[in-house]
């Protein structure tokens, strides 16, 4: 019982946040896709490749997640006081250069990846402006790694939640044209996701440095930065490769969908890739409340609790996700027709969705148990099963199902289904093997 009531302490808000940050892109294509349907797909494919360039940051954040959290357990406040100020400088040098490359070399980017001249127009545009500003991201994605591995996963929701508010208004005033101002479709959209998340940030450093760590931590950047740092790329860097690994790979799926399939299949995979994400949602929670869990409990010395626990998220987990996997089956067409009126993007979205059904399932396994080992420091397998497993089954059999067999869009979502179920399957396999105990019995 006390597994749970701390599984719903952390994910409940973790769970708010999450939605209200998927809806900050939902409400982007939404509102575009009134306004355009190219549109609303030119900016689901910029969007690929800031998501790609996101990844960067989340070395140094993903690496912050864990050190703060075993450390938060350990209760090592100088270690903490450390890893957040080297995280936080760091992460904002690497996201100035990130912002600068895309504001030089944004189109022929796009261009690379396969965008068609029907959609460049939108798609630079929204690359130019958002791209541009990606080290405000960067900051704010480290940030939040340091607030929530303290556990005030509640403080991190209402920060989201301000983001949201001000990115929604900044939509509807700058696509429709509210209270006289200049109808600037996916310009304006960019500006306001870009506000937004600047609001974030400032809402962000003021309560870390108000309420958790102060100020003064930045004087510790003088004491063994680069062993620090170190660190943060020993865990970091394989945590964030096997994201890495599965961005990537779908931004050649998406480039396969563009040159393939066509412009009507690649948006309605903008919709679907939506309308799945929401559908797993309090997964994703439950697995970024366990790697907390998992990372306190190994740095107190826990181990067989910490084993436990994952488990029973597991379980929690996928309740959630049969029941996510049951409205996609059966309501796969009308939850397009949200975003689209036409047709053939309706019935292609609800079929795709109805393969999407058994993916959820297998997604839980991933998303939970590689952020309990994730948590507890055990980085390097995950990531040679992605490599492995998104490649092999993910893309090339997306192809295979997709272009080769003629099953369309339909079939990209086979070929991850395939993944997601191999990679769940060897997760439990090692999970159950404790080999990521080792490292903690032997201190």
């Amino acid at each position: 019982m006390e597994r749970q009531k701390r599984l719903v302490k952390l994910a409940g808000p973790i769970f708010i946040e999450l939605l209200l940050s998927l809806l900050l892109g939902i409400v982007d294509i939404f509102m575009l896709s009134q306004y355009d349907d190219r549109a609303a797909g030119a900016v689901g494919a910029s969007n690929q490749i800031i998501n790609n360039l996101n990844l960067i940051f989340a070395i140094i954040s993903a690496g912050t997640a864990v050190l703060v959290a075993q450390n938060v357990g350990a209760k090592k406040q100088e270690e903490i006081e450390k890893v957040s100020a080297v995280s936080l400088v760091v992460n904002l040098i690497i996201g100035i250069i990130i912002s600068t490359i895309m504001i030089i070399f944004g189109k022929s980017i796009l261009q690379g990846i396969g965008v068609s001249p029907d959609l460049m127009h939108y798609a630079y545009e929204y690359t130019f402006i958002v791209g541009g500003a990606l080290f405000v991201q960067a900051v704010l994605n480290t940030l939040l790694a340091i607030i929530r591995s303290h556990g005030y996963t509640k403080q991190s929701m209402f920060i989201t939640g301000i983001m949201n508010i001000v990115n929604i208004i900044g939509d509807a005033v700058f696509i429709f044209g509210w209270f006289g101002m200049p109808v600037l479709g996916v310009k304006g959209v960019a500006l306001a996701t870009t506000f937004s998340k600047i609001c974030a940030v400032i809402a962000a450093f003021t309560f870390l440095v108000r309420s958790v760590l102060s100020v003064k931590m930045f004087n510790r950047l003088k004491e063994h930065s680069i062993h620090i740092l170190k660190e943060l790329f020993r865990i970091g860097f394989p945590a964030a490769m096997e994201n890495m690994s599965y961005s990537l790979s779908q931004t050649v799926l998406m480039s396969i969908i563009l040159i393939n399939l066509g412009d009507i299949a690649y948006i309605t995979r903008t919709y679907v890739w939506q309308i799945s994400w929401i559908a797993c949602i309090f997964v994703l929670a439950v697995g970024q409340a366990n790697q907390i869990m998992i990372g306190q409990l190994v740095g107190a010395g826990e181990i067989e609790e910490a084993y436990k626990t994952g488990f029973n998220n597991l379980k929690i987990g996928m309740a959630f996700a049969i029941m996510g996997a049951f409205i996609l089956f059966f309501f796969g067409k009308t939850l397009t027709s949200v975003f689209s009126k036409n047709p053939a993007i309706i019935v292609l979205g609800g079929a795709t969705l109805m393969v999407d059904a058994f993916l959820e399932p297998g997604r839980v396994f991933n998303v939970v148990l590689i952020n309990g080992l994730r948590g507890a420091g055990d980085v390097i397998f995950p990531v040679v099963m992605a490599m492995i497993s998104m490649w092999s089954f993910g893309v090339l059999g997306g192809y295979i199902f997709s272009v080769v067999l003629g099953y369309g869009l339909p079939g990209i979502w086979m070929g991850m289904v395939i993944d997601e179920w191999f990679r769940g399957i060897c997760m439990i396999f090692r999970w159950k093997s404790r080999k990521w105990t080792r490292r903690w019995q032997t201190e």
